[in-house]
C-alpha cells in the first residue's frame, strides 16, 4: 500500500501519524475490520480530520523524532524515548478528535 498526500491541509506524516496511532487502531478494529490485516480499502473509510496549522506544526516536530529513533533501532534508550514521542503524538492524535 503506498500513501501519498493531496492536500497540504493533511500531509502524509499526518494520515501516518493518525494510521499509527492506538485510537485509530481501535476505531478501525471496532468499526472498520476486526482482522489483523489493514487494507486500503479500510484506509478509505477512516475519518480524518482536517488540522489546524498550529496542530500540525506540533506534530511534525513528533513524527520527525519518532521516525529518527525508529531508524535508529531497537535499543532500550530509544524505546524507551520511542514510547515517550509516541504518548506524546497520541495525545495530539486524541486532542483533534476531541477524545480529550
Amino acid at each position: 500500500m503506498s500513501l501519498y498526500g493531496l492536500s497540504e491541509q493533511a500531509p502524509e506524516y499526518y494520515i501516518i501519524s493518525i494510521i499509527n496511532s492506538k485510537f485509530m487502531s481501535r476505531y478501525v478494529n471496532d468499526f472498520v475490520n476486526n482482522t489483523q490485516t489493514f487494507q486500503i480499502n479500510d484506509a478509505r473509510q477512516l475519518p480524518i480530520i482536517v488540522p489546524s496549522p498550529e496542530k500540525l506544526q506540533q506534530l511534525y516536530p513528533l513524527f520527525q523524532e519518532a521516525l529518527c529513533l525508529k531508524k535508529d533501532g531497537n535499543t532500550p534508550t530509544t524505546e524507551g524515548d520511542l514510547k515517550k514521542v509516541e504518548d506524546k503524538i497520541e495525545k495530539l492524535i486524541l486532542e483533534l478528535y476531541q477524545m480529550v
